[in-house]
C-alpha cells in the first residue's frame, strides 16, 4: 500500500495493490558551511559518469506496463484497460519515487476526464495523481465528484482520509476512516483509524490497533509491509527506536525496493548518525528525488569530497520542478536549503509556505528546525499551538519546542 511522497504517514492505499509509508525525517548533523562554489553548476569529469539511473527495459514491472499499454492500444475505449494501466503507472512511480509516471497516468486518463461525466474510478485515479502533486484542493474536488457518483467507493474515502491527515484536519479524517471501514473494508478502516490516532496523542492505541493487523494477510507482502511501515512510524512517535528499526527492517524485507520505506528508514538512520548505511541503502535509488536528497545529506554528514556534485544535482532537480510549475517536495526543499545550502532564512520562508499546504509531523519538524536556525522563534507560534491542540506525541518535536521555549521572544523574531 502506498503513501504520497512526504505525506508524514498519511494513508493512500489501493484496495488490491499495496504501497508504503513516507516517514518524517529527524534533524541532521550540520557540517561547516560550504564555499560558494557549491552553488555553481557541476560539470561531469567524463562521459562515463552516471548522473541518474532509469528503470531497465528488463524490469518485470516495466514489461507488465508495456503489456498493459499494448492492451489499451488494442482497446482504447476499455475503461478497465485504462484504469489498470493508469494504476500501474501510479504504483510504479510511487515505488521508485519518479514523478514522471504520474504524468504518464494522467495522459491515460485524459480522454475519460474530458467526458461530461467521468467514471468514478477515473476521478479517484486522477485525485491520487493530484494528491501526489500536493494539489489537495483539486484532489478533493475530484473525490467529491466520485463519491457523488458512488458513495460506496472505499478507495475514494481512503484517499480523502489521506489528504485530511496530511493537512491536519483530523476530525474530517476520522469521518473518512469510518466510511472506509463501513464500506466492506474493516481491515483498512482499522489501519486508517490506527494511523490517525498516532497523530492525536494516542500512539499507544495506534500501536495496538496496527499490531492486530500485522501478518494478517499471509499472501499480500505489500499489505503487510504497509502495516509494518505504519508501526515503524508509530514507534517513532513513542520514541521506541529499537522497535521502530525492527519494523522498518521487516517492511523492507517484504518490499525491498519501495522508495518510501527506503526514504523513511534513511531518515531514521541519519537521525542515528549512521550515514554510511544510508549510502548502502539508497545506492540503487538515485532516480528518486527524495532518495537523492538523503544521499546528499549522508554525503554531507560524512564530509564526502563528492558532495558538491550531489548538492548541485539536487538543486537542479528542484529547479526543473519549479520550471514545470511543480512544488511537490516542500519539506525536502526546506531541508535542502537548511542543511545543504546553509540558508536558514530561505529555509524558514519555504517552511512557512509549506505549512499553508501540509501539516503532517514532518512539516512541523522542518518549520521548528528552520525557526531555530534562523533565530526566529516566534515564527513557530502557530505550529507549536497546533502541536499542543492536537496533542501530537513525538520526542524530536517535543525537544525542538523545548529549545524554542528557551529562546528570547523579541519582536524581531515575529513570524513573517
Amino acid at each position: 500500500m502506498a503513501h504520497a511522497p512526504g505525506c508524514g504517514g498519511a494513508l493512500v492505499v489501493w484496495l488490491l495493490i499495496g504501497l508504503t509509508p513516507s516517514q518524517a525525517a529527524a534533524p541532521d548533523p550540520v557540517p561547516a558551511p560550504p564555499p560558494p562554489a557549491f552553488r555553481a553548476p557541476y560539470v561531469p569529469k567524463s562521459d562515463t559518469e552516471v548522473l541518474q539511473q532509469v528503470p531497465a527495459e528488463s524490469d518485470p514491472t516495466v514489461r507488465v506496463m508495456k503489456a498493459l499499454r499494448a492492451a489499451l492500444d488494442l482497446a482504447p475505449d476499455s475503461l478497465p484497460a485504462a484504469d489498470q494501466l493508469a494504476r500501474a503507472y501510479i504504483d510504479f512511480g510511487r515505488e521508485i519515487g519518479d514523478a514522471h509516471y504520474a504524468g504518464y497516468a494522467e495522459a491515460v486518463l485524459k480522454p475519460w476526464l474530458a467526458r461530461s461525466q467521468p467514471p468514478a474510478v477515473v476521478l479517484v485515479d486522477d485525485a491520487v495523481i493530484l494528491q501526489f502533486r500536493h494539489q489537495f484542493s483539486e484532489a478533493r474536488d475530484q473525490l467529491k465528484r466520485a463519491l457523488a457518483e458512488d458513495a460506496t467507493n472505499a478507495q475514494a474515502w481512503l484517499t480523502l482520509a489521506t489528504i485530511d491527515m496530511v493537512q491536519g484536519d483530523y476530525s474530517s479524517a476520522s469521518h473518512d476512516c469510518s466510511q472506509v471501514g463501513g464500506r466492506g473494508n474493516p481491515g483498512l478502516g482499522i489501519a486508517c483509524v490506527g494511523n490517525l490516532r498516532s497523530y492525536l496523542g494516542q500512539a499507544e492505541q495506534s500501536q495496538m490497533l496496527l499490531g492486530q493487523l500485522a501478518g494478517t494477510s499471509p499472501t499480500a507482502a505489500s499489505y503487510n509491509s504497509w502495516i509494518q511501515g505504519l508501526l515503524a512510524e508509530t514507534c517513532e512517535r513513542l520514541g521506541d527506536w529499537p522497535q521502530a528499526e525492527d519494523h522498518y527492517r521487516k517492511a523492507l524485507a517484504l518490499t525491498p525496493g519501495d522508495n518510501y520505506l527506503q526514504v523513511g528508514y534513511a531518515d531514521f538512520l541519519l537521525d542515528r548518525n549512521r550515514p554510511e548505511e544510508v549510502l548502502t541503502l539508497l545506492r540503487d535509488s538515485s532516480q528518486s528525488d527524495t532518495a537523492f536528497l538523503r544521499l546528499a545529506l549522508a554525503k554531507a554528514a560524512l564530509r564526502s569530497p563528492d558532495l558538491p556534485r550531489y548538492v548541485w544535482m539536487m538543486g537542479a532537480r528542484f529547479e526543473a520542478l519549479a520550471q514545470r510549475g511543480s512544488d511537490y517536495f516542500g519539506r525536502e526543499q526546506v531541508r535542502f536549503a537548511l542543511y545543504l545550502q546553509h540558508d536558514p532564512d530561505t529555509a524558514l520562508d519555504l517552511a512557512q509556505r509549506n505549512w499553508q499546504v501540509q501539516r503532517a509531523p514532518w512539516d512541523i519538524r522542518v518549520l521548528l528546525e528552520s525557526a531555530l536556525a534562523a533565530k526566529q522563534p516566534r515564527a513557530a507560534n502557530d505550529v507549536i499551538e497546533f502541536v499542543h491542540r492536537t496533542r501530537l506525541q513525538d520526542p524530536v518535536i517535543a525537544a525542538l519546542i523545548h529549545q524554542i521555549d528557551g529562546q528570547p521572544k523579541d519582536t524581531a523574531g515575529a513570524a513573517r
